[in-house]
């Protein structure tokens, strides 16, 4: 939420009296600011004393954008999205960020508007959850409220400690960060849009010389993840039973039988229409990727990372996952595996390693593509920015989050 706007003539608003020391320190980093521009006269001789607020530092189509506009695009923001203003090229990227928004925006709705691109609005509440961190399950839980018709508090509501009027402030709140949220994402589907279009007329293309430029950038970061294909005698559920059960398989291979052997006894059982009471053995045939950002497979991979083909693995816990497959035409579905305790025998492995620029060229290609059709926009909208007309906060020993910190 603003918490005060500095106007070209002077006049000054505080709308919260909670911020008003970070209202004292912008007052007083706008005059420094300001000093310089305060003793340049006007070109007619007149003795007028320039705003600095009014200096350009960009443009797009016909539009100028100042200091001033700036100033006040970081004073609208909430605190949280507030970035850290250091130097000129903190203030410069703020201001790229913000040129890129005109662009993206109006032409987000544009293609919205003509079916060309859609984004569902719950999907992008969704986003807004995600982004609120630690929130999210709060806001999720506000958000599936209703105002009690007769204006009693729920216990939910005591929870949140929430009245009538606090849902549905919150769930105005929230439509209104989901409308921000829909802007953004249609404006990066656009130019997803745009330039898949471009790429497939020839209007847009990416050099050799670029990709591999690109991909020694990002050599260390391109990695193929460790892989492994497993056979299994799985026991759905995360149950004590499931596990109990999964651990007598163990005993039994400790004991001298072989897998293959206790493999195929619970395959012949699975052929028989018997009904046996208890949790029930399947045997599965899977793979699976050690994917760092999945962190409920931790714990599998902690267990099963760098085992050799051969190697027997369990009692080990895999959550849910999703296993793609191919139907008797060649088609590919999608299918959904329970929890389970597993024991396993791996079949294949992959260690993680660099992926060459070949194998590269699928995860390099849409960045690079989308940042050459942003560029594209760029030149047809004219868009121009004056480096040397941005502010240097560290001439002032401080920055624009506290511009007093190392005064």
């Amino acid at each position: 939420m603003p918490f005060f706007v500095v106007h070209a003539h002077g006049t000054i608003h505080a709308d919260d009296f909670n911020k008003g020391l970070y209202f004292m320190k912008w007052l007083y980093f706008l005059g420094l600011l300001g000093l310089a521009g305060m003793i340049t006269m006007t070109g007619s001789g007149c003795g007028q004393i320039a705003d600095p607020d009014n200096i350009k530092i960009a443009k797009v189509d016909d539009t100028y954008i100042t200091r001033g506009d700036l100033f006040r695009l970081l004073n609208d923001m909430d605190d949280a999205d507030r970035p850290k203003i250091n130097n000129r090229a903190d203030l410069l990227r703020v201001l790229n960020q913000h040129i890129d928004s005109k662009i993206k925006t109006p032409l987000g709705q544009q293609l919205a508007q003509e079916g060309k691109i859609r984004i569902p609005r719950d999907a992008a509440r969704e986003q807004y959850f995600k982004e609120c961190g630690d929130d999210q399950e709060q806001m999720r839980a506000i958000w599936g409220m209703e105002p009690p018709a007769g204006g009693e508090i729920t216990p939910l509501m005591k929870v949140y400690n929430l009245t009538p009027q606090g849902i549905v402030a919150m769930k105005n709140i929230i439509e209104q960060k989901t409308d921000k949220i829909l802007e953004r994402l249609q404006g990066d589907q656009a130019v997803q849009y745009l330039a898949v279009h471009d790429l497939q007329t020839n209007k847009l293309t990416i050099d050799q010389a670029e990709l591999e430029r690109e991909y020694k950038l990002r050599k260390a970061s391109l990695k193929k993840l460790e892989w492994m294909r497993f056979q299994a005698v799985q026991y759905p559920g995360g149950s004590e039973d499931a596990l109990a059960q999964a651990a007598k398989i163990r005993e039994r291979l400790n004991a001298g039988e072989t897998f293959e052997g206790i493999v195929a006894e619970i395959q012949s059982l699975q052929a028989t229409s018997i009904v046996r009471p208890g949790v029930t053995a399947n045997v599965i045939e899977s793979e699976i990727e050690n994917n760092p950002d999945l962190q409920k497979f931790k714990g599998f991979w902690a267990v099963a990372s760098g085992a050799e083909p051969g190697t027997i693995i369990g009692p080990v816990y895999l959550p849910q996952y999703q296993q793609m497959s191919q139907d008797a035409q060649g088609r590919t579905q999608v299918m959904n595996m329970p929890e389970a305790w597993l024991v396993l025998k791996v079949l294949d492995n992959r260690p993680e390693s660099e992926m060459s620029l070949d194998e590269a060229k699928m995860t390099i290609m849409p960045s690079l593509v989308v940042a050459q059709e942003m560029k594209n926009l760029r030149e047809q909208h004219g868009v121009e920015i004056y480096e040397d007309k941005l502010p240097d906060p560290r001439q002032l020993g401080g920055d624009l989050e506290d511009p007093f910190k190392d005064l």
